[in-house]
């Protein structure tokens, strides 16, 4: 098959593909452009798996392309991350080569720059791919902390750009803002809709509300991907419809407070369920079943079911082609990850009228601004420390960013500074627990394992 953007190229060469706050290009332009890039991978023989940290800038959306068009397999990789983490991803799928402007003392790192500059002569032209090759690598965690590599094949995204549009319409003359970071699958999701179906992108570098609204209102901005944190921050700014015909909103559950908020403006609100797994949203809320069922994510198909409900709960199965083939790391999560087909989300849901409803977002997972954070990866860090028997992470609320990390351990005395200066060289800032407390005994249950809601709840009486 022809890569999508070379499709775009000929098919709809002028109109554009892309717009920042620098330029903008056409299909064409962003074609050339690409495939200058790829000459130069093709000319310096690079390696078939090649890890990015891409910015929400042209010259990143160009690279990302470009390393399409040479075929290789793209490891999208935080821009937040220590170098210890980074180097960590990197090293579980062998990958030796790393696009970036940060500078690291242990990582071969290439400049973007470097590949932008135009090549002296010329690479493989090759324009077509094969629906089952690996065309992206992103990492996640389970409900354990454990990284876990997931591999996104060409059908994958195709399958999720196919079941997308169905539940939330767009076209080619569709104008998306996209202002979530290129590294998530929710951004890169959309960058390859794009050329899978011909609509224009409006990139923002970062989420500037005064800006977005002056796109919305200026630039027939038509659809929009936000968590509840930043639609409720452009609520707050004064957003209207204007020209908008859909915002998706994921990454969280969105309180009744903003929905009620945006109804009231007569706002196309979309809620969605999905994963790094399920390539994007595998499930959305139209606003018309919002109207009838305003807690639902959508209503449920073949492709979705819940398992062994307890009191109507259960963990949400789903399947389908836009659903992984499997872990690439570690290779063992496997084995727990699917049943009868179907992958296992680790989310816990109820189904009820036909629609689903997520009432956990994995277990103990902590949502800040769209950011997952995974409790255990903090404690740890944080029990390196042995005069620490114990430690909880748990989620306070934060008025900003919706939640924050907080840590409890269990000591003899006062390690907070200890603590501070080991989670700074060991963990992206965003990860960072807002309140450290010291307790003398941890709370527990009979069974001697840590209760995290115990934990939260002695938390609140002590801050109050």
């Amino acid at each position: 098959m022809n890569h999508w953007l070379y499709t775009q190229a000929k098919n709809r060469p002028h109109h554009t593909a892309i717009r920042t706050g620098s330029g903008e290009l056409s299909f064409c332009e962003l074609y050339e452009r690409a495939a200058k890039v790829r000459n130069h991978i093709s000319l310096l023989d690079m390696p078939y798996r090649i890890a990015i940290q891409p910015k929400n800038h042209l010259s990143s959306v160009i690279i990302l392309h470009g390393l399409i068009l040479a075929g290789r397999e793209i490891v999208t990789v935080n821009t937040h991350l220590t170098e210890t983490e980074v180097i960590k991803q990197l090293s579980s799928i062998q990958v030796d080569v790393l696009i970036t402007d940060s500078i690291y003392g242990n990582i071969n790192c290439i400049s973007p720059e470097s590949l932008l500059n135009d090549s002296e002569g010329q690479g493989a032209e090759d324009t077509t791919f094969e629906p089952e090759d690996v065309l992206s690598i992103m990492f996640t965690s389970g409900t354990t902390g454990v990284q876990k590599a997931v591999p996104q094949t060409y059908s994958n995204h195709f399958a999720s750009a196919e079941r997308c549009k169905q539940a939330f319409p767009y076209d080619t003359d569709s104008k998306w803002l996209l202002c979530l970071p290129l590294y998530h699958i929710s951004a890169f999701s959309i960058l390859l809709r794009s050329v899978i179906e011909g609509f224009t992108i409006v990139l923002f570098e970062k989420f500037e509300e005064a800006a977005i609204m002056t796109s919305i209102k200026e630039q027939g901005i038509t659809h929009i991907s936000l968590v509840p944190q930043t639609l409720e921050w452009l609520l707050d700014a004064g957003l209207e419809r204007h020209e908008l015909q859909g915002l998706l909103i994921g990454g969280a559950k969105m309180d009744e407070r903003t929905l009620e908020k945006s109804l009231e403006r007569h706002l196309p609100i979309y809620t969605s369920f999905g994963m790094t797994e399920t390539c994007s949203q595998f499930i959305t809320a139209t606003p018309e079943d919002i109207e009838k069922y305003p807690n639902s994510v959508g209503r449920v198909t073949a492709d979705i079911k819940v398992a062994a409900p307890l009191n109507g709960a259960g963990e949400i199965l789903v399947r389908g082609d836009n659903v992984m083939n499997g872990y690439l790391y570690p290779a063992e999560a496997n084995a727990i990850s699917f049943t009868d087909g179907f992958f296992m989300t680790g989310d816990i849901g109820r189904i009820s009228n036909g629609y689903l409803y997520v009432l956990d977002r994995r277990r103990d997972l902590i949502i800040s601004g769209g950011e997952n954070i995974y409790p255990s990866e903090i404690e740890q860090v944080v029990l390196a420390l042995p005069e620490i028997t114990a430690c909880a992470v748990v989620p306070v609320d934060d008025e900003k960013w919706g939640q924050r990390p907080a840590l409890i351990y269990e000591a003899a005395e006062d390690l907070e500074e200890q603590i501070n200066t080991l989670i700074d060289d060991s963990i992206a800032k965003y990860k960072h627990p807002v309140i450290i407390k010291r307790t003398a005994h941890i709370e527990r249950t009979s069974n001697g394992k840590i209760s995290r809601h115990r934990v939260k709840e002695w938390l609140m009486n002590e801050v109050q």
